[in-house]
């Protein structure tokens, strides 16, 4: 069933750090986004984190920086290029939380916990339009219509883009269950493994 509250430009499918991050900039582009997450509340691996300081980046050149992962893909360089360390700080300092760097270049924001950011974000992208609905689990496509789940039933979603933010598989009680996986195979799609970081 399609609902005229599913319709959007963008679906950004789960509501951790790289999906709010996506959400953001599909909205500052003038999109209408749509996040969809499976759980009850937003960002709970994000929460967990912060629960020991929430270290959000390494103060140092982004040279210094990409030195940490030689031999990672090309694609990842550019996008620390992109958004580096100085980047990070200016975010969070924007939603109005300061940051202090600790004596290892660690970077933190000031309340040590990742709650208050979160909220602060939260309330940014809905200023910006953005809408986020949890308890709607993604469980497939056909055509251009992506499936999800809700209390409420079965839904279709028809976005413009739809840009799939799911993590792994690695705390199913946060969220990360690599369910998604399964969907990817069904339709053809290769999957690797699921290893740690």
């Amino acid at each position: 069933m399609k609902d005229e509250a599913d319709k959007c430009d963008a679906l950004v499918v789960g509501a951790g750090p790289a999906g709010l991050a996506a959400a953001e900039r599909l909205a500052s582009a003038g999109a209408k986004v749509l996040v969809a997450d499976a759980m009850p509340s937003v960002g709970r691996k994000f929460l967990m984190a912060g629960k020991s300081g929430l270290n959000l980046t390494k103060d140092e050149p982004v040279g210094a920086f990409l030195a940490r992962f030689a031999g990672g893909p090309a694609s990842f360089a550019d996008a620390v290029r992109g958004f580096g360390p100085a980047d990070v700080v200016e975010w969070a300092e924007g939603l109005g939380q300061p940051v202090f760097t600790g004596t290892t270049g660690r970077v933190f924001p000031r309340a040590m916990k990742a709650s208050p950011l979160l909220r602060a974000w939260l309330a940014r992208l809905d200023r910006m339009g953005v809408r986020v609905a949890t308890r709607m689990r993604w469980t497939g496509w056909v055509g251009n219509d992506w499936l999800v789940e809700t209390p409420g039933g079965p839904r279709r979603v028809s976005p413009d883009v739809a840009i799939l933010a799911l993590g792994g598989a690695s705390w199913r009680r946060l969220g990360s269950d690599g369910a998604w996986a399964d969907i990817f195979r069904q339709h053809g799609i290769a999957v690797a493994p699921f290893r740690p970081s």
